[in-house]
C-alpha cells in the first residue's frame, strides 16, 4: 500500500510557496488598504538570507494536536535556529504542510489560536495562509487576505504595525507596548494615524 507521504511532491509544493510569497506575499494588492506589499518583511528578509523554510507532514488522518505540536515546535526550531543575518526582525521561518488536506486546514486555524500566547510572550507573530482561511486584511476586512495555494505557518518577531493583531488581549497589547511604546508617547511622530488610533483604544480598554 502507497503511503500518503509517498505521493507528496515536495519539489512542486516549495515551488507553489516561492511563487506565492514572490508573486502575492511580497507584492502590492489594490484592496490592502495600503502602499507597499501585503507583506513588508518578505522581500528583505530573503535579501538578507535570513527566510528559512522547513517542511512538515501531518499524514493522511491529522488530529489536532498532531498539527498544535507541529506549531508549537516551529517555535523551538526558531528559536535555536542559527541565523544568517543579524538583524532579528529579518528573522523569518515558514513552515509548510504539503499533505495537509482543504478538508482538515481548520486544524492549521485552530493550531494558531491555541498557540499564539507562547508565540507573543516570546516576542514573535504566527500567522496560518491556507486555501480556506479567513483572515482579512487589518485595514480592510472585505479583503480575506491570508489565502495560499499549500498551507503554511509564518514566524517572524512582533513587529510596530502588529498593535492590529495584539489588541484583542490585554496580554497581547502589554507585550506590544513593552517593545513599542516609545513610539506613541506624546510626541510620537507617526505617520499612520491608524495606528495611533489602535493604540490608544487599546490603552483605554486594558489601562
Amino acid at each position: 500500500m502507497t503511503s500518503r507521504a509517498s505521493v507528496v511532491d515536495f519539489g512542486a509544493a516549495l515551488e507553489s510557496v516561492d511563487s506565492w510569497l514572490t508573486e502575492y506575499i511580497s507584492a502590492s494588492h489594490p484592496e490592502i488598504g495600503r502602499t507597499g506589499p501585503i507583506c513588508p518583511f518578505v522581500s528583505p528578509s530573503r535579501r538578507n538570507r535570513t527566510l528559512e523554510v522547513r517542511l512538515r507532514l501531518v499524514g493522511h488522518a491529522p488530529s489536532p494536536e498532531l498539527v498544535e505540536e507541529i506549531a508549537r515546535g516551529s517555535l523551538r526550531e526558531y528559536e535555536l535556529t542559527t541565523w544568517q543575518g543579524r538583524n532579528p526582525m529579518l528573522q523569518a521561518m515558514v513552515v509548510v504542510l504539503p499533505d495537509l488536506r482543504g478538508e482538515d486546514t481548520a486544524l492549521l486555524d485552530r493550531a494558531q489560536e491555541r498557540v499564539k500566547d507562547d508565540f507573543v510572550a516570546r516576542g514573535l507573530m504566527i500567522g496560518q495562509f491556507h486555501e480556506n482561511c479567513e483572515v482579512t486584511a487589518a485595514r480592510n476586512p472585505r479583503f480575506v487576505v491570508s489565502r495560499a495555494p499549500v498551507p503554511v505557518l509564518a514566524i517572524r518577531a512582533i513587529a510596530l504595525h502588529d498593535v492590529f493583531f495584539l489588541s484583542e488581549r490585554p496580554h497581547w497589547f502589554q507585550k506590544y507596548r513593552e517593545k513599542f511604546g516609545k513610539f506613541y508617547g506624546p510626541d510620537s511622530t507617526l505617520m499612520d494615524p491608524l495606528l495611533l488610533e489602535r493604540y490608544r483604544e487599546s490603552e483605554r480598554a486594558y489601562g
